[in-house]
């Protein structure tokens, strides 16, 4: 087998791969068990996005949980054919479920202040992030617009600005140039 054939059977597995996918969240508009795959693929990330946008863990999960409760109570209304219209909907959801938890209860104050006195939880650590100091990190976070919260936790996800795009609604290089004002603001 040459090169080139060993290329084109990768460039075949990924998109049956996304076929796949793709599919998966076209059934899942009728089917609980292909709802429930996209419920297991996705809420590991979606989690953490919450996490990051608010600090504490249990508070979090549930956040998380009314994501994945609007999202099947909507799945069936849902327009978009793909995995990454799902993803793009599903995260603006999530974006939206943060920002209503945040405006509708006083406790934010106290969930920065938890923040910043140390007890926070950070989903996925790594080596890489073992020297930074947290609590000076999140009240650095605390500090930014909503939008820009937004934005920072989604990156710190790996997700390229054409996907916070899609998700907030505005166009990449507005996530871009945002984020980066961020960055320098923290």
């Amino acid at each position: 087998m040459t090169i080139g054939a060993m290329a084109s059977n990768e460039d075949i597995g990924e998109q049956t791969s996304r076929v796949s996918a793709d599919g998966l969240v076209q059934r899942a508009r009728h089917d609980a068990e292909a709802l429930g795959r996209l419920y297991d693929r996705h809420y590991p990330g979606v989690l953490r996005y919450c996490v990051h946008r608010l600090f504490l863990r249990e508070v979090a999960e549930d956040v998380t949980s009314a994501v994945f409760l609007q999202v099947a109570g909507g799945i069936r209304n849902f327009v978009g054919l793909t995995e990454d219209d799902f993803c793009n909907w599903l995260y603006a959801i999530a974006g939206n479920q943060v920002n209503a938890y945040i405006r509708k209860t006083v406790r934010r104050k106290a969930l920065l202040e938890a923040a910043v006195r140390g007890r926070f939880v950070v989903v996925g650590s790594s080596a890489d992030t073992d020297h930074l100091d947290w609590s000076v990190l999140y009240q650095g976070i605390a500090g930014l617009s909503d939008r820009e919260q937004a934005i920072v936790a989604l990156r710190i996800e790996n997700m390229p600005y054409e996907r916070i795009a899609a998700v907030l609604d505005i166009k990449p290089t507005t996530a871009r140039v945002a984020f980066n004002r961020a960055l320098k603001k923290l």
